[in-house]
């Protein structure tokens, strides 16, 4: 199975992303399932900022929350 092209984030990035968009700023906690190691390569990617009070989503996480996955990426699996 290739993997998945490092500005497409997977499910669960993708769901804290999503979350982070609707609420604005959450602590980890809030973030279930997402773990501090995926919260760590989100903060790498640019995605995701800490805050004082947890993290916050930034203009490069909006986009990559907003990138299309290609329709023949299932197929190529």
């Amino acid at each position: 199975m290739p993997a998945r092209a490092s500005h497409l984030p997977h499910h669960r990035e993708r769901v804290a992303l999503q979350m982070l968009h609707i609420r604005g700023e959450l602590n980890s906690a809030e973030l279930y399932p997402t773990g501090a190691t995926t919260l760590t390569k989100m903060m790498d990617k640019g995605w995701v900022v800490r805050t004082q009070s947890g993290y916050r989503i930034t203009e490069a996480g909006s986009v990559a929350l907003k990138a299309k996955v290609p329709a023949d990426y299932d197929k190529k699996r």
